[in-house]
C-alpha cells in the first residue's frame, strides 16, 4: 500500500466515497445521476474502503492494516447515530402557531389520510371549513395575521413591498414581546416574504433575505456544498441558502425543525410563528417517500411535498412537546392561502356560456375555492396534549380573525372566535401572464415580464414603488359572504357576482348587488386614494 498506488487509490476512493454519498443523500443534485445505479450498501462500502485507505496509509501502510481498518469503518458507519436534547419547561401561556404554504381546505379534506400529523392536529382543534385569507400571497397574509388588518389597511398589498410603506408597529409580536415574550418566526423559503425583526420578533429562523437568495440556490449544488449546507456553520458562510425549500438539493427538513426548536428555547413565554414552504410551486423536495400515480402529476407532485411538511409538523409538536411549551399553550394550524392545480372546481355558466372553473397558483382567482379556502384548526394544550372541546364550524372566518384569538387566549386562557364579520374583503396579489397556467410556465418568460418591477433595496429585492398604483389598479377585488360572492374584474371591466353553495363553490351567477359594489368601492378607494 505504500508509494503512489496507495495515494492514488486513496484519491480515487475519496471521489467516489463524495459522488456516491452526494448520490444518496441529495437524489435531486444534478451531480447524482452519476452513481444513481449504485445500490444502497454500496454508499457504504465505499466510505469503509475510502477511510480503510487512508488510515492503513496512516499507520504504516500494510495490506494487513486495510483490510482490518476497511472492517473497522465499516462497522463504525453502520453504528453512527445522532441524539438530541430535551429542552427546559417553560412558564407562562405559549402561543404557537403553524403555517403550511399552499395548502387549500379542500386537498386537506380529500387528502388527510396521507397527513397523518395534520389530521391528528385538526381532529383534536375547533377547526373552520370556511376560513379564507384575504390575498393569496404569503406576505401580505402574515401581515394580516400579525396587524388583524386587510392590505390596504397595512401596507403589505404585494409581496416584496418595501418595508419603509409596510405596518410594523402594533403587531401582535410586538405586544406580546413588550409583555414578557420571546417572539420568533421562523420560515424557510424568503425570496416572497421579508418579515424580519423589525416585525417585533426577537429571532427570525431560515435563509437570508436578499436578492442573492435569487440567485444562489442553483450553484449551490455541488457535493461539497450540499454537505455543508447540512451543518449549523452553513448559517454564516452560505446564509442565503441555508435552510432554504428554494434551494431543493440540498434543503434540510429536519435541519430546520432543529433550528425552531433551539430558537424556541428561552425562560420566557414563547410567540412562535412558523412558516413551511415545501409545498409552494413548484413542489420539489428530496425528502418525500410518498408513492402516487395520479393522473394530475402537479396534485401528485403537491401531495409529496405536503407529506414532508406533515412530518416536519410531527417532529415540530414532539419537539415543544419535549421542551415543556405545550404544558400551556395555543397551537393554531394555519395556511396562508390555497393552490389551483388545474383540477376542475366547478362548471358555471359565466356571461351566458358554460365555464369550467380549474386554476393554478393562488392570489390570481377570487372565485376559486381552491385558491382562497384556506385550513384552519386551533386547540388549547395541557401537560403536553390538546385539551380544549374539539368541533367543527361552518361559519366564514379569516385570518384577520387570529389575532383576536390570540390577544383573548394570552388573556383569558381559552379560544374565543366572532363572527361578526359576515362578509369578507377579498383582492388578488401581482398576476404575471406568464406564470398563469403552470402547464406551460418558462422561467424565462416569468422572469421577463416581471424584472421591470423590482429594484435591489439595501441588498434586497422589493417592487418598485412607482409601479405600485398601476398594478393595484390591475387587481380584482370582491367580497365573499356566506350564500355569494361579488367582485369588480379588472380585465373584464365588469362586476360580477354568484351564489355559492355551503361548501363556498359558485353555482349560478346573480346580479352584482348594490350594497356589495358599494362595499368593494369603498375599500378601493383606500387604494385610489392613499397612491
Amino acid at each position: 500500500m505504500k508509494g503512489n498506488y496507495g495515494e492514488m487509490l486513496l484519491l480515487l476512493l475519496g471521489w467516489l466515497s463524495l459522488m456516491a454519498v452526494n448520490s444518496r443523500y441529495f437524489p435531486a443534485s444534478s451531480y447524482s445521476a452519476v452513481l444513481s445505479f449504485l445500490p444502497v450498501w454500496s454508499f457504504e462500502a465505499l466510505l469503509a474502503l475510502w477511510a480503510g485507505v487512508f488510515i492503513s496509509l496512516a499507520w504504516g501502510g500494510t495490506w494487513r492494516s486495510f483490510a482490518f481498518f476497511t472492517v473497522l469503518a465499516g462497522m463504525g458507519f453502520g453504528w453512527a447515530e445522532v441524539s438530541g436534547e430535551v429542552g427546559v419547561p417553560a412558564e407562562g401561556r405559549n402561543v404557537i402557531l403553524i403555517g403550511v404554504d399552499s395548502l387549500s381546505g379542500d386537498v386537506l379534506s380529500r387528502y388527510e389520510n396521507l397527513l397523518p400529523n395534520m389530521r391528528g392536529l385538526m381532529k383534536a382543534s375547533l377547526r373552520f371549513d370556511r376560513a379564507y385569507t384575504p390575498l393569496g400571497r404569503t406576505f401580505p397574509a402574515w401581515v394580516s395575521i400579525l396587524s388583524g388588518k386587510y392590505p390596504a389597511d397595512h401596507g403589505a398589498v404585494f409581496n416584496l413591498r418595501s418595508l419603509g410603506h409596510v405596518q410594523r408597529q402594533g403587531l401582535v409580536s410586538s405586544v406580546l414581546r413588550e409583555s414578557g415574550y420571546k417572539t420568533v418566526f421562523a420560515i424557510d423559503e424568503r425570496r416572497f416574504c421579508n418579515i424580519d425583526e423589525s416585525f417585533g420578533f426577537d429571532r427570525v429562523v431560515g435563509p437570508r433575505a436578499g436578492a442573492l437568495d435569487f440567485l444562489l440556490q442553483r450553484v449551490n449544488d455541488t457535493p461539497l456544498t450540499n454537505f455543508l449546507l447540512q451543518s449549523a456553520l452553513s448559517e454564516y458562510l452560505l446564509p442565503y441558502s441555508y435552510l432554504n425549500v428554494a434551494s431543493y438539493t440540498n434543503y434540510s427538513s429536519s435541519g430546520f425543525v432543529e433550528g425552531v426548536l433551539r430558537a424556541a428555547q428561552s425562560s420566557k413565554p414563547i410567540f412562535l410563528a412558523v412558516h413551511l414552504e415545501s409545498a409552494h410551486f413548484p413542489y420539489r423536495t428530496r425528502h418525500s417517500s410518498l408513492s402516487l400515480d395520479l393522473d394530475n402529476r402537479f396534485l401528485e407532485q403537491h401531495l409529496r411535498a405536503l407529506q414532508v411538511v406533515d412530518q416536519q409538523i410531527g417532529e415540530i409538536i414532539q419537539g415543544l412537546r419535549e421542551q415543556g411549551r405545550l404544558d400551556n399553550a395555543l397551537v393554531v394550524l394555519l395556511s396562508d392561502h390555497g393552490e389551483g392545480v388545474g383540477e376542475l372546481e366547478a362548471t358555471v355558466m359565466l356571461d351566458g356560456k358554460s365555464t369550467e372553473l380549474r386554476s393554478y397558483g393562488h392570489g390570481a382567482d377570487i372565485l376559486s375555492d381552491h385558491q382562497n379556502r384556506i385550513a384552519l384548526g386551533m386547540a388549547v394544550f395541557q401537560d403536553g396534549y390538546p385539551a380544549s372541546s374539539p368541533g367543527v364550524r361552518h361559519d366564514q372566518v379569516s385570518l384577520l380573525n387570529l389575532r383576536e384569538v390570540i390577544e383573548r387566549y394570552v388573556g383569558a386562557g381559552s379560544i374565543e372566535v366572532s363572527d361578526k364579520n359576515s362578509c369578507l374583503i377579498v383582492e388578488t396579489g401581482l398576476r404575471i401572464e406568464a406564470a398563469s397556467d403552470y402547464r406551460n410556465l418558462k422561467e424565462s418568460e416569468v422572469f421577463s415580464q416581471a424584472i421591470g418591477l423590482y429594484r435591489i433595496e439595501g441588498g434586497r429585492l422589493s417592487l418598485r414603488e412607482e409601479e405600485i398604483p398601476r398594478l393595484l389598479v390591475a387587481k380584482d377585488i370582491g367580497l365573499r359572504c356566506r350564500n355569494h360572492i361579488t367582485w369588480h374584474s379588472f380585465a373584464r371591466q365588469k362586476y360580477y357576482s354568484f351564489l355559492l353553495d355551503d361548501r363556498g363553490v359558485p353555482v349560478r351567477q346573480v346580479e352584482a348587488p348594490s350594497a356589495d359594489i358599494e362595499e368593494i368601492e369603498k375599500y378601493s378607494n383606500i387604494y385610489r386614494q392613499g397612491f
